[in-house]
């Protein structure tokens, strides 16, 4: 015999880009599902700091649509090209 009850879920109604505001969300997805618990088609970027770092115990978390995240993407090969580095693509 199962036991049920009517519990209240959270969920995700909309993800929205930390650098600019917008949506990452296309609008047929919005319309279309219920929930965008698993929807993952942006960027994300996590950064957390262990002992011994100057940030110990910080942890940072940014959502990013494609073009912020591109951007992010395009600064960072700057700075390697400031420094000099020549990193193969990942």
């Amino acid at each position: 015999m199962k036991r049920t009850a009517n519990q209240p879920v959270n969920v995700i109604t909309d993800i929205y880009c930390h650098a600019c505001g917008a949506s990452v969300v296309p609008d047929f997805q919005k319309e279309h599902r219920e929930n965008l618990n698993d929807f993952n088609e942006f960027g994300m970027l996590h950064a957390s700091y262990g002992y011994g770092s100057n940030q110990d115990g910080e942890t940072h978390h940014f959502d990013l649509c494609e073009k912020c995240f591109k951007e992010l993407v395009d600064k960072i090969k700057q700075l390697q090209a400031t420094h000099g580095l020549n990193l193969k693509k990942t």
